[in-house]
């Protein structure tokens, strides 16, 4: 059976940085530097044809910044350098992440054109207001706008990002916010959610806002409301939540992020990009100007993080897996790593169901519901 490999790439440009920010990324840039970059990652990829020319590409997720900023010309030389190694009609899933401040009709033509059939925009928030607090360009209508653009063209797996809870954000305006949610998911092809948990990285705007008071976040109860009613709506309106973050219809699931953390292999192109083969993680060097000259100059763009021994893989194997609501099945963990779970993690499991914070039947170990809630001591049971 041919083996599979999955492709991320990192297109590192955006408008403007969010205020709660850290990825590597660059705004505005001169045209002169995003043709350069382009020009490096279609090297990049040319460098890897003997691996992606022995595997089935099976899912590429094109993220950013913001993929979006950039000209279409640039995605089609990315994807059609990619064609030229593999067999295009075997790709399952191919994700762009957008922006609603840089969408137009023409763009969403051409993705279609080039075989693109999943498309996630980032929304945040419904609220002007706060998506002026956090940095973003867009408003909820131009949200909306993006939605009936890839509607027209004809996507229908459209996915969109929220995050919670932010500055100014009470129980009252999330609840309107997932309802609201909600309500367009059907006129509009929303087949996927991803809610994440503001995370406040230091030197950031926002860092800065909130320590000196200019704005505030709930509390932890308003927070953990927050949460209960958001898991409460989008199963009655039939999201399954299959990750901690992630909510799809039956069916459409993100092919690509089950990839991470079903512990598939994937190879990471562009700046800052990590990647996963034969037991080794890598990642690429993250200043632009360092990795457009070593791709120029033929001299290596990634370093290795680590090389994983067995013990190493089925921690990291029992971390990424307790992230999916079926959690650790049993079974697979026996056949992938010729051992008993029950062996190797005798004394942290048995702790954590002490704590009641896993659930364990003869298919699966999963997370309890406080389990879920402090799903990061959980995980460091496995460190």
């Amino acid at each position: 059976m041919e083996k599979e490999l999955s492709l991320y790439i990192h297109i590192p440009f955006c408008m403007s940085k969010c205020y709660y920010c850290d990825f590597i990324s660059h705004e505005n840039q001169e045209e002169c530097i995003i043709e350069k970059y382009i020009e490096s990652l279609c090297k990049e990829i040319l460098q890897n044809a003997e691996l992606l020319s022995e595997r089935k590409i099976k899912t590429i997720y094109i993220g950013g910044g913001t993929p979006s900023f950039i000209d279409s010309k640039y995605i089609k030389m990315i994807l059609e350098t990619i064609y030229m190694l593999t067999d295009k009609n075997n790709i399952e899933e191919i994700t762009i992440e957008v922006n609603p401040c840089s969408m137009t009709l023409d763009k969403a033509k051409q993705y279609y054109m080039l075989g693109i059939n999943r498309v996630s925009v980032g929304l945040q928030t419904i609220y002007d207001d706060i998506l002026k607090i956090i940095g973003r360009k867009h408003t909820y209508k131009s949200f909306i706008n993006t939605l009936k653009i890839l509607n027209k063209v004809g996507f229908n797996n459209i996915s969109c990002d929220i995050i919670y809870p932010l500055p100014n954000l009470n129980l009252k305006l999330f609840k309107n916010e997932i309802d609201e949610i909600v309500s367009i998911k059907d006129k509009y092809n929303l087949k996927h959610i991803s809610i994440y948990n503001l995370e406040v990285h230091e030197n950031t705007k926002l860092a800065f806002l909130l320590q000196e008071g200019y704005v505030k976040l709930c509390d932890e109860d308003e927070e953990y409301d927050m949460r209960t009613y958001l898991n409460k709506k989008l199963q009655v309106a039939g999201f399954n939540k299959y990750e901690i973050s992630n909510y799809s219809l039956t069916g459409y699931e993100s092919k690509h992020n089950l990839i991470y953390w079903n512990q598939e292999e994937y190879l990471g192109l562009g700046v800052n990009s990590s990647s996963y083969i034969n037991g080794t993680r890598y990642k690429n060097v993250s200043d632009i100007n360092e990795y457009i000259d070593n791709i120029k100059n033929n001299k290596e763009i990634s370093i290795v993080e680590e090389e994983q021994d067995k013990l190493i893989t089925m921690k990291e194997y029992a971390i990424l897996n307790l992230r999916k609501s079926e959690g650790i099945n049993i079974n697979k963990f026996k056949r992938k790593f010729d051992t008993d779970i029950f062996s190797v993690f005798k004394t942290e499991l048995d702790e954590l169901q002490k704590l009641e914070l896993i659930k364990v039947n003869n298919q699966n170990i999963i997370l309890s519901d406080r389990g879920e809630e402090v799903a990061n001591q959980v995980f460091e049971k496995f460190i």
